[in-house]
């Protein structure tokens, strides 16, 4: 990432073969990280540095990666959001694998 300052959501993600897109971090030192992954009820991620947290010390600590089911605002704009009656259910599904 380094000086890269993000918190943003990230649509039209490439997915594999097995219809999961994702997201890999690696450790410093590039031993080790994470993958995130989602299936397809989640078209959007959000990517967040941690930039703008107020104790200066936790800035910049880690990456977060959110998997969404709708685009930041939806609940103003309706885009996407996933609206349920009673009785009716939803599915999804995502998942993180550490990398060693």
């Amino acid at each position: 990432v380094g000086p890269v300052v993000l918190d943003t959501a990230f649509t039209t993600l490439d997915r594999d073969a097995d219809g999961l897109a994702r997201a890999t971090l690696d450790a410093p030192g590039g031993v080790g990280g994470a993958t995130l992954w989602v299936d397809d009820a989640f078209p959007y991620l959000m990517v967040y540095t941690g930039d703008t947290l107020g104790e200066l010390q936790r800035r910049r600590r880690a990456v977060a990666i959110e998997p969404m089911t709708c685009p930041p605002n939806a609940l103003r704009t309706g885009t996407d959001v996933v609206a349920l009656e009673p009785g009716q259910e939803w599915t999804a599904r995502w998942g993180i694998e550490p990398r060693l």
